[in-house]
């Protein structure tokens, strides 16, 4: 094989390879983006999209608890967060204080950045505690 026909199986291969390349992963839409929480008690908690609720009574959990929030459906991606209703930073989760006596609601609200295509979106979840005891 001579030089010129070296070089072009060359270019012809690094045309190829350059089409087929992925491009770069970017984050997806925003559109399922969801806010969940749990109340933290003794059972196998499980995160609920929008709102969550626990009863106090003796042995099942303590009355002074905390609400956890997480931003869920979320494709892999760069995102940013503010939060607003607790001090939370940037990050996809936070935790709140909560007492079941007296009973308390606690709604957090999350806006999520998209930081690959600037798209936001403002997700918001409500938590709720009560007295099952008295």
């Amino acid at each position: 094989m001579n030089l010129k026909h070296t070089l072009l199986s060359l270019t012809i291969a690094s045309v190829a390879a350059l089409s087929v390349a992925p491009s770069a992963a970017q984050a997806g839409s925003l559109d399922n983006a969801a806010l969940a929480c749990y109340i933290d008690t003794y059972a196998w908690d499980q995160l609920s999209s929008d709102y969550c609720g626990a009863a106090w009574t003796p042995g099942t959990s303590n009355v002074n608890s905390v609400a956890y929030f997480e931003v869920v459906g979320l494709a892999a991606g760069s995102y940013s967060y503010s939060w607003s209703g607790a001090a939370c930073g940037n990050t996809y989760s936070c935790t709140t204080p909560i007492r079941a006596y007296p009973e308390q609601t606690k709604t957090l609200s999350v806006t999520v950045y998209n930081n690959s295509t600037g798209e936001s979106k403002t997700v918001s979840a409500t938590a709720e505690y009560i007295d099952g005891y008295h």
